[in-house]
């Protein structure tokens, strides 16, 4: 009777946790991608409401961004607290990167959970962009990568 019971009020505090969102189980929540041949499509056309989010770290930001006018620097530790004053409009188009896509994936649900509409992370991060020819913006200039 004490097994049940105990067993009972732990499915019941589990239950409970899912609905305040105290469960450390993980709900998926889909992430759009984007390809690095359409967000240098956007770039070329100058999109308007185009919002380039680099969530990098300092010292990788060092080795070269994407070049755009409207390009933001958060470190993905500081997303949540930053990004509302850096772009307060919760409908503009975001593309977030990294180097591998990885925290680019992570900040973008992060976005979409605080109510940001239309995000996306650069597929493969700034690894993919250098890969597929497209430059970087560095101290030295514009690059590419030549294979």
């Amino acid at each position: 009777m004490k097994k049940t019971l105990l067993i009972l009020l732990l499915g019941l505090s589990c239950l409970v946790a899912a609905e305040t969102k105290l469960c450390p189980c993980p709900v998926e929540t889909p992430v759009r991608e984007m390809e690095p041949k359409e967000l240098y499509k956007l770039i070329s056309d100058e999109v308007d409401d185009l919002w380039i989010l680099d969530i990098r770290e300092p010292d990788q930001i060092g080795h070269g961004e994407i070049f755009t006018l409207n390009l933001v620097q958060i470190t993905r530790g500081y997303l949540e607290f930053k990004i509302r004053k850096a772009i307060p409009d919760l409908n503009a188009r975001i593309v977030i990167y990294c180097c591998t896509g990885k925290r680019g994936r992570l900040a973008a649900k992060t976005l979409q959970e605080m109510g940001y509409t239309n995000v996306y992370s650069l597929k493969g991060g700034i690894r993919e962009w250098v890969e597929e020819g497209y430059p970087l913006d560095t101290v030295y200039g514009e690059m590419v990568l030549k294979r």
